[in-house]
Formats: C-alpha cells, structure tokens, sequence
C-alpha cells in the first residue's frame, strides 16, 4: 500500500473527490481528509483523518521506546559490571537485564506517546502550511494495481487537485522530522 496526497481548495472539492475515489472502488476506510474544517468535513459525509494521522504519537513513541530499551541495557550492564569488580553483591543477571531493558522500553513508550501527542506527524509537516491555510489535504491508501487508476482520475477529473507526492502507510522510526510543529486545534 502506498499513500498518495492531494491537496483540494475547498470542502466541495474534497467531497467531490472523495465520491469519485469510493466510485472507483477506493474503500471510506482507505481515504482521510485532514483539514482545520471538522465540522465541514462532518457535515459533507467526509471521512476524516484520525489522531494517528493528526499527531506523532507512534512515531515518537516508537524512538523514545527504543532509547528507553538501550538506557535500560546500559543500566543493566553497568550494575553488571559493578558487581563483577566488587563494588555491588547483588547480581542481577540475566532476569534483572530483561526487566531493566523491558521498564526502560516501556516507559520510554509512554514517555514518547505523551510527547507525540503535542507535535503534527512528520508524514504531514510538509502540508504544514496549506493546512493553516484553510486547505483540504486528501491521503488515498492504493494499492499497486489502483494507483495508476487513481492518478489518472486525479489528473483529468480534478486537475485543480494538485498531486502532491506519495510515501508509504508505514512508520519509521529512524525518520528524523525536518520540521517540528506542535499541534494546534485542528
């Protein structure tokens, strides 16, 4: 699955895009719409985008667990090492490693999902500004076989609905944001 974005002027627009994708066969589920306009998009039977395409909550989430899983470890190894030079008599061994790195993962999640509730989604930083804007920014979920079909649709139905680029549905931890922007109301 690849996501394609498209960015519409106005919500009649957006509907109108949003009839003629489900037409071609493009389930409600596979298609957000993300805008300062909620209410907009409620009242013209649009299917909005929901937190996780709002805000970086996995993405961050998913860093943060992973520093927490190493400062966790590094822990473990340091209390390790403290007790082979004799400084400790406890040893925590193998059991103690495992749950050290486990308490650092977890709360190294929660700590990044906090933290990801306050910033946009580094997917959408770059449509940052045609939000504000008062745009309408589409996400298509297609897969292989309906992609050339969408685009094409895209280009000669709606070519006031610039294609704006593609990415994937998936979340990459090791995508660093250019860009952070911290959620406002939406």
């Amino acid at each position: 699955m690849r996501r394609l974005y498209y960015v519409a002027d106005s919500v009649e627009v957006a509907q109108e895009v949003a009839q003629a994708l489900h037409g071609l066969g493009i389930a409600r589920l596979r298609l957000h719409v993300l805008s300062r306009d909620e209410a907009g998009l409620y009242t013209h039977n649009i299917h909005s985008a929901n937190p996780i395409h709002q805000l970086d909550i996995l993405h961050t989430a998913g860093r943060f667990a992973l520093l927490g899983l190493l400062a966790g470890l590094l822990l473990a190894a340091l209390l390790i090492g403290a007790f082979n030079v004799g400084w400790l008599s406890l040893n925590i061994g193998v059991t103690g490693t495992l749950v050290l790195g486990g308490v650092g993962l977890c709360f190294g999640a929660w700590e990044g999902g906090m933290i990801g509730l306050s910033r946009e989604n580094y997917k959408i930083e770059r449509f940052h500004d045609d939000i504000e804007a008062g745009h309408y920014l589409i996400m298509v979920d297609v897969s292989r076989q309906q992609r050339p079909l969408v685009k094409e649709l895209m280009n000669f139905d709606f070519p006031q609905v610039p294609y704006r680029g593609g990415g994937t549905r998936g979340i990459n931890i090791l995508d660093n944001p250019k860009v952070t922007y911290h959620q406002t109301t939406h």
